[in-house]
């Protein structure tokens, strides 16, 4: 093909491409793109820099070469080549910009900056008849241009500071988080959560709306949109008027895509920041009925498993046991905290083992166990300690003169040991520590407060810490793949922590520790039961909640099919996904839920028979933090042509009130009067369309997400 073909249909490509790029970036916030075009969208970063490259020389050409020019078809082909590659590159960047959450206002910026860039480019092909002096005004311009918006695009990638000399960050105060009470509440739940969710996006490598969260000073600061903890005008503070966003909104935070925030992380941050978000508050200082003090004490950032070790950590799943736990920090993180608790199960072997990972551990915890100064020669060899608990361990001031040596041990808890003004004076000589805490039915405390005022360097504190100290149990595990009943269906649920007592119910209530049944053998169902258990010890905290739903299925419909269509983001796998007998869990982005907003669900089964139904289940998904509510009602209605139908029931269902807090798996049912037998039957699903005043989406309709259909 010759130079002047080859430049035609480029040509050709350039007149269909613009047009189209023109209208894509005008309707851009409400067209959808599927998976295969977001998938090309992650080809913009690797070919932006050739229109930027040919683009900043097509410039210096016109501006300096005009008395030097090349073939006019030669030219032209540069042109439109150009102009093609543009066209194309900024294609790929609306693709790209469907799938991740980027700062709206630079995005949009740099969507017409794109735009704009292809349709000069597209000019420049037509150009070479006016004068010198034109070309060069146009080509400076395009320089301009092609400069300014592709720096959006930088700052769209590597952040606000993608050019800015850098600066000294503030630096973030050091998290260690054990189970003990003397950290705050920002320390103890609200800075891991915050670093693993939010900093990636608000922090020092990248910073969306001027806002960075890796530290207090920062969060103080706000971002461009003011001050993110504070409540105006009875508005919800913003933090989390974007947390409870749905998903799918682009404002939602962390971005659909993301690592989105558990249940109790959406809780912890919502009591924080009402309690009014205070960076100081120890969880000692709350009540020990605090719900917020609770959920911090149990909190455990997410830790690195076997999938996700970053920078070659190491797996820790062969340090953890039922009697002691070895986690990172926090995901991401490299330093470890270790925890051992039971004493009568502890044998110094446990502790020999962490030798593999000594010089990652920074937080080591062993109130209450039956140390010995063997014991303490192992810990001596944990040199990055920094914070370390021997609460009530029955060793003596003189036994721990060698700590002395670990130089970046800066806090050591010591209640239980008897200790005296003098006695601790001498401890405290050259020692590292910058906190000590200490604890005894004979303690003097004036005596310690006079020393505590002599002794600036070392804080002494009188108290102590752990007396509010939680233990969570792990959840017991339900051994049942299968949630179809055909006939019946044996259920085996363990727990493997010796002494926990594993208590369930099946009328839909939480079991409790006193009155619920508990489980000693295996549970056979025949029926739709909904089975929910926890685990119980004395002196720990009870486990979270685990359910599971089984259902009695015995009746198929030969065809099914959509009066009104799901919303296009959870289309599911189509009507069979009614009737495929998948469950789609708690994950309502797996592809298995079909979700309906906008619209009221409507479809229609048929079997080729007329025939009975007595009861139509139907198994949702509910989590108001994501704006997904309830099923407000269950109409069914028969029909022997499929054209005219007769109501046969309907089923209501409550909402929500303003005090619960709901993520789970939740069965809804219909009944059907024992009638004449249809060969249709039409189901209508009513989702609530106005979410309440006290919601953070209030007047918008909420959405009902829904994944199978049982019939008996």
């Amino acid at each position: 093909m010759d130079i002047k073909k080859l430049s035609q249909w480029g040509e050709w490509s350039v007149w269909f491409l613009n047009p189209l790029l023109l209208l894509l970036v005008i309707y851009s916030e409400t067209s959808k793109t599927n998976n295969v075009l977001l998938w090309f969208g992650k080809l913009h970063p690797l070919v932006l820099h050739f229109p930027i490259v040919i683009g900043i020389a097509i410039v210096i050409y016109l501006v300096f070469f005009q008395n030097n020019k090349l073939a006019e078809s030669t030219e032209k082909l540069v042109l439109v080549g150009n102009a093609l590659i543009v066209s194309i590159v900024a294609l790929l960047g609306l693709f790209l910009s469907k799938q991740d959450a980027y700062d709206t206002d630079t995005l949009n910026l740099h969507k017409w900056g794109g735009l704009s860039i292809a349709l000069i480019s597209w000019l420049l092909i037509y150009i070479k008849n006016i004068p010198i002096s034109f070309k060069k005004i146009i080509a400076l311009i395009y320089l301009l241009v092609l400069l300014f918006f592709t720096h959006q695009g930088a700052l769209l990638t590597h952040g606000e500071n993608a050019l800015s000399i850098p600066t000294p960050e503030v630096k973030v105060a050091e998290e260690i988080k054990t189970v003990d009470s003397s950290l705050t509440v920002y320390e103890k739940a609200i800075a891991p959560i915050l670093a693993q969710k939010c900093v990636s996006c608000h922090g020092p490598e990248k910073v969306k709306g001027q806002l960075k969260l890796q530290s207090p000073e920062f969060i103080i600061k706000g971002g461009k949109d003011g001050n993110i903890l504070n409540a105006i005008q009875n508005e919800e503070a913003l933090i989390l008027q974007r947390i409870h966003l749905p998903n799918a909104d682009e404002k939602h935070m962390p971005p659909d895509g993301k690592l989105q925030l558990t249940l109790e992380e959406l809780t912890l941050l919502s009591k924080w920041v009402k309690a009014g978000g205070n960076f100081t508050k120890k969880i000692s200082e709350l009540a020990k009925t605090d719900s917020l003090a609770i959920l911090a004490m149990a909190y455990k950032a997410p830790t690195k498993g076997s999938g996700d070790n970053q920078n070659n950590a190491p797996d820790l799943k062969q340090y953890n046991s039922s009697y002691l736990t070895v986690n990172y920090l926090f995901n991401g993180s490299e330093e470890i905290a270790v925890n051992f608790f039971q004493a009568s199960f502890y044998k110094i072997e446990q502790l020999k083992n962490l030798e593999k990972i000594k010089d990652k551990i920074v937080s080591l915890n062993m109130q209450g166990m039956p140390i010995t100064k063997e014991d303490l020669a192992v810990i001596l060899q944990f040199t990055k300690l920094k914070k370390l608990n021997l609460n009530y361990t029955k060793l003596t001031l003189k036994d721990l003169e060698p700590l002395k040596t670990i130089t970046s041990l800066k806090s050591l808890s010591i209640c239980g040991m008897d200790v005296n003004q003098n006695g601790l004076t001498k401890f405290l000589v050259k020692a590292p520590f910058t906190e000590i805490n200490i604890w005894t039915n004979h303690s003097n405390e004036k005596e310690f407060q006079e020393l505590s005022a002599t002794n600036k360097k070392v804080k002494i504190i009188i108290g102590d810490n752990l007396d509010t100290e939680i233990i969570k149990l792990t959840s017991p595990i339900i051994e049942q793949d299968s949630s179809i009943i055909v006939t019946s269906l044996d259920v085996v649920v363990k727990h493997f922590l010796k002494g926990t007592v594993v208590r369930y119910t099946t009328d839909g209530k939480e079991p409790d520790s006193l009155t619920s049944p508990i489980y000693s053998k295996k549970l056979r169902f025949t029926k739709n039961t909904i089975l929910k258990t926890r685990a119980f010890k004395p002196g720990w905290l009870g486990s979270d909640l685990v359910q599971k739903t089984f259902y009695k299925s015995d009746i198929h419909p030969d065809t099914i099919y959509f009066l009104t269509n799901p919303d296009k983001k959870y289309p599911g796998t189509g009507a069979k996904t009614l009737t495929d007998y998948e469950l789609g869990e708690q994950n309502f982005s797996n592809g298995k839920w079909l979700a309906y907003r906008d619209t009221t669900m409507k479809f229609v089964i048929g079997f080729k028979q007329a025939r009975p139904l007595q009861e139509a289940h139907f198994n949702a998904f509910v989590d108001n933090g994501a704006y997904i509510f309830p099923i407000l009602s269950i109409m069914i209605e028969g029909s022997n042509d499929g054209k005219q139908f007769k109501k046969l029931n309907e089923a209501k269902f409550p909402s929500l009130e303003k005090t619960e807090v709901v993520r789970e798996n939740k069965s809804f049912s219909c009944t059907i009067p024992r009638e004449a037998a249809y060969k249709y039957y039409r189901f209508t699903l009513l989702n609530l369309k106005k979410l309440p005043k006290w919601h953070p989406g209030k007047g918008t309709p909420a959405w009902i997400f829904v994944d199978e259909l049982f019939l008996n």
